[in-house]
This record gives structure tokens, sequence and C-alpha cells, in this order.
């Protein structure tokens, strides 16, 4: 039997795909990030410099070691004045938006690592961090909420410290064969207000090319319950 909210509507559980694209000009495609550090530095990075924001990749021949991966089409925060006036067939409406009843976010990822098939696991292994930005504050990239930056507050996804840094492994073998979805986070609490991008930097680990990673698709997910206003 269906469940029926104090509004009398049915409440009904969905979920959003939101898919994300490489933020470059170009047309998007398999993105590849070389790691920022070939040694055990990536162990125990943190956050302390403009630097760590948007570095460069230690091998890969001067590429960068973050990518920027940009929402095609997000939500942001439901209350700046978006409103439809009438419900008529069957219309959401007022505050009673479905996004206004998003409660919870998913983001999983395609994602080769390393230059080649390998023997085991954590042979082709890497540290990531996911942050995302916030175009009305101060920092896009920091939560400092103050003009002058503070560099050890990362803006991270989910406001997560643990998105500060995390490892992956796997492999890359004959041009994503092999690859597979992993789930980065699921069923989390995400306030998405003027966000409009991830960045995801390689921070690396390993001496040569099995910390570089090549995404092949990323895919956020938008869970809620329709129907409870």
């Amino acid at each position: 039997m269906g469940l029926i909210s104090s509004a009398d509507l049915p409440i009904i559980g969905y979920s959003l795909p939101i898919w994300l694209v490489h933020n470059t000009p170009t047309l998007p495609g398999p993105t590849t990030i070389y790691p920022r550090y070939n040694d055990s530095t990536a162990n125990t990075f943190t956050f302390t410099s403009s630097g760590d924001y948007a570095p460069a990749a230690a091998i890969g021949g001067g590429n960068n070691a973050y990518a920027d991966f940009a929402f095609q089409v997000y939500p942001g925060n439901g209350g700046w004045y978006n409103q439809v006036w009438d419900n008529n067939v069957g219309r959401r409406s007022g505050t009673g938006t479905a996004i206004g009843d998003l409660a919870r976010v998913s983001l999983y990822a395609n994602i080769d690592v390393g230059n080649a098939p390998h023997p085991g696991e954590r042979y082709a292994s890497t540290f990531l961090a996911i942050l995302t930005n916030s175009i009305g504050d101060y920092h896009h990239f920091q939560t400092t909420n103050d003009p002058t930056p503070n560099y050890s507050q990362p803006r991270t996804f989910l406001n997560n410290s643990a998105m500060a840094r995390f490892e992956i492994s796997g492999q890359n073998y004959s041009s994503g064969a092999y690859n597979c979805w992993r789930c980065l986070c699921h069923y989390q609490t995400w306030y998405n207000d003027n966000k409009t991008l991830l960045r995801i930097i390689n921070l690396g680990g390993l001496s040569d090319s099995r910390s570089m990673i090549v995404i092949r698709g990323l895919c956020l997910i938008m869970h809620a319950k329709t129907g409870i206003s």
C-alpha cells in the first residue's frame, strides 16, 4: 500500500542522475590526470598553500594534476523564488517542489588507475582529493569566511574531511575494457547551493605512472522522496 503525506500526496522515492563532464572548451571524453607526487608525500598530504588547489603533475610532461568537472544540469538552492504557482496535472507548486524535498546524494565514478594490467591489488593505486567550488563565497575552494584565505580549510565535497585524501586502486587495460563504476559516496547529505563543479586532484603516491588515472564517467545521483509537502 502506498504512503500518503499530510498534504494528501503519495510519497514516492526517486533518484535524479546528474552527469558531470570535464569542464574544458573541447568535447568531453576520457580525462587523464597525472599524479602530483611520485613518492610517499601523497600518503600524508594535507592542504596548506595556494598551490595545493591547482597543482602541476610530477610526471606527464607538464600536465596538471587536477581536472574540473561541471554539472551539466544541476539544481541549486530551492528557495530562491523558484516556484510553480499552480499544481494542475500533478505539478509540484510553491515550497512543495521536488527540489525542496531533496535529501541525499551519491557519487559514482568510472576510473582507470595506472598504465597497464598488473598482478594484484594496490599495485596501481593513488590518493585523490575531491573539492567543490562555491561561487557566492569569499573563496571558491576554501571555506574561510574572511577575505584572507586560509589554505588549510579546503572546501571538500560533502563538506567532509574524508574527501581531502582517500585511496583508490585499479588497472588500465585495453582502453577501459576492464574498468568499472566505483561508489565514491552513497546517500550522503549535501547542501548544493552556489556550486557549479567538482575538482578532482590526483595526489599520486607511486614512483611512476601507476598512479595515473583516466576518468571515463562521473554521475551524481540525487535521492529524494517526492510528495512529502
